[in-house]
């Protein structure tokens, strides 16, 4: 008969998580078995006594102990480490299988893997003496691990006991998980269409995952692979998709801001009443030259007239007549090139009032799009405030 230890790495009803498993959804205090079972096949026994033998081993099992607190309090407080049968069937998943004492004794004493032992009087069962439960450490997830495989492609309506047959013809399953997802809709968990089947032995898993012939459950090939390399896959794409968030979330660099180079041109002796639209009147009078930006306020005497193309300056003093360009009739502007200082210090302020410009039309662009919280709430009650 096959072996009903349960050592499975307690992942039962969540998703898989990266860097570990999650737990078994436990039915409660009683440890029932959700959808986390060892299989137990063989033809002398019937279903029902299979069943029996399963659910009695799995409460006994590796998996179970060391997490079922209920169970483990029972065999602490009871000399020997007997629990009661009574005790037992109040458990709702045996309960569902059978109350009968008579029944359950009958089909565990069947079992030949020698876990559970049952008293004399036999109304108690425990975990064999020369059975301890292994130390639940790192080394022994790991272990376990190495011995575990996952398989996919299972009707999502299938039953527990439906793939329990179904791997029970493999040498020596000793657990099997139906990896499930919780549904908010329905609030309950359904199956992925996945398991979990641990085996007894590394060579055992291997005969499972690298046999060449097609595995098919109900007309339908399943997929096949090591626990340890699904999880590395599943890691991998845990780590993509939180990248992808994190790009997401944080703002895009903003480009830099270049402005053409030589294209300044600074001219002097303005009249203190000139505004700057009649220096941009006079400067346009120059065909061919498009002008970006003209520093002058109304009093200033000195200004200096930034073109749009680059080595622009020099080619618009040629242009000029002995480089004065007509302001009115009586006023002329001696015009020439901004130094190499001025011209840094020009563009450093240009650059830097455009990126003000930049950001102040984008959060103005977020509040106009509701992007800030509260905004009609809190105009209406700041406005209450002020009525107040």
């Amino acid at each position: 008969m096959a072996a009903t230890t349960a050592e499975i790495n307690e992942e039962a009803q969540k998703e898989v998580k990266p860097q570990g498993e999650g737990q078994e959804v436990a039915d409660g205090k009683n440890g029932d078995v959700k959808e986390d079972a060892a299989p137990a096949a063989e033809e002398q026994y019937t279903k029902q006594e299979r069943a029996i033998i399963r659910q009695i081993e799995y409460y006994f099992g590796d998996a179970n102990l060391h997490r079922d607190k209920f169970l483990s309090e029972q065999i602490s407080k009871n000399e020997g480490g007997w629990v009661p049968l009574s005790v037992l069937i109040t458990f709702k998943r045996l309960a569902a299988l059978s109350t009968d004492s008579d029944e359950i004794v009958s089909a565990v004493n069947k079992s030949e893997d020698g876990l559970v032992e049952i008293s004399e009087d036999k109304l108690s069962f425990r975990r064999h003496p020369e059975r301890p439960i292994p130390e639940h450490n790192e080394e022994r997830r790991k272990e376990i691990q190495e011995r575990t495989a996952y398989a996919k492609g299972f009707p999502l309506d299938t039953e527990m006991s439906t793939i329990l047959d179904f791997v029970s013809t493999y040498e020596k399953v000793v657990n099997v998980t139906m990896r499930k997802h919780y549904d908010k809709p329905t609030k309950s968990y359904k199956f992925k269409g996945s398991i979990f089947v641990t085996f007894d032995t590394k060579e055992q898993a291997k005969e499972f995952v690298e046999n060449k012939e097609k595995l098919v459950f109900n007309q339908r090939e399943l997929l096949r692979k090591w626990q340890i390399d699904y999880l590395k896959e599943k890691q991998e794409e845990y780590q993509k998709k939180a990248e992808k968030r994190k790009n997401k979330k944080e703002p895009k660099p903003e480009p830099e801001i270049e402005l053409p180079k030589n294209a300044i041109v600074v001219f002097e002796g303005a009249p203190d009443t000139a505004t700057r639209e009649e220096i941009r009147e006079a400067f346009e009078k120059v065909k061919d030259f498009d002008i970006a930006f003209i520093e002058f306020n109304k009093g200033d005497t000195k200004g200096s007239v930034r073109l749009t193309e680059a080595d622009a300056a020099e080619k618009y003093i040629a242009k000029v007549e002995e480089a004065k360009l007509k302001f009115n009739d009586d006023v002329s502007l001696p015009l020439r090139k901004a130094t190499e200082e001025e011209e840094k210090e020009f563009l450093t302020k240009a650059i830097d009032f455009m990126k003000k410009r930049r950001d102040f039309t984008r959060n103005k662009g977020n509040k106009r799009f509701g992007r800030k919280r509260g905004g009609h709430d809190n105009k209406h009650n700041n406005k209450k405030q002020r009525r107040e």
